[in-house]
């Protein structure tokens, strides 16, 4: 039996995640990047015995395009009270954004928790106490670097590193491109296996 859940963090940003219940024993299992590393390392208390990491972003690089100019913008909405307000462009070049929103992943992210270099704060990484898995496509520039390097570099910061799987899913970038249902195949292997042991 499946059964979603969307567990909590005292922020109360909503995760999802999926409970697989075999006889009365429960697994769940989270699935995503960021927000699962900022959940699990925050979580008092968490339902979750396995993740799956799918292409984890690095902040810098999603954040490198952002100018000058579009930064006045999103600080002049949010100082004069129109936070809640529309950008009148597309956030990192592709994010329709609320200039609230925009304001927080520049100045307050705390999506911003791995990073390819190895001086980097970690500090949520090495707080997870759950084993699992780390996916990312060999092509992936949401790296901002090497995408293999990048994450067995985030893999070397966990308590748990040699019980999780380092996964590269070859010649696919960070949304899988032509490599759905790869990732698809070795997400319900991953799942198949902790419901199973």
């Amino acid at each position: 039996m499946r059964t979603l859940i969307q567990p909590r963090t005292r922020r109360g940003i909503l995760l999802d995640g999926v409970l697989f219940d075999k006889g009365g024993e429960k697994t769940v299992v989270m699935l995503g990047a960021n927000k699962v590393i900022h959940y699990l390392a925050n979580a008092k208390q968490t339902p979750v015995k396995h993740f799956i990491l799918v292409s984890p972003a690095n902040m810098k690089y999603m954040l490198e395009n952002v100018t000058d100019d579009e930064k006045r913008i999103i600080r002049y909405f949010v100082d004069n009270g129109k936070g809640d307000r529309m950008l009148p462009f597309q956030f990192m070049g592709w994010a329709p954004m609320i200039a609230r929103t925009a304001w927080q992943w520049l100045w307050r992210n705390p999506l911003d928790n791995v990073h390819s270099d190895a001086d980097g704060d970690f500090s949520e990484v090495e707080r997870i106490r759950q084993s699992g898995a780390l996916i990312i496509g060999t092509y992936d520039r949401f790296s901002y670097g090497e995408p293999k390097a990048f994450i067995e570099l985030i893999n070397s910061h966990m308590q748990r590193k040699a019980e999780n799987e380092v996964i590269f899913v070859e010649g696919t970038g960070h949304v899988y491109t032509k490599r759905e249902q790869m990732l698809a195949e070795i997400i319900l292997s991953l799942v198949r296996k902790w419901i199973a042991s």
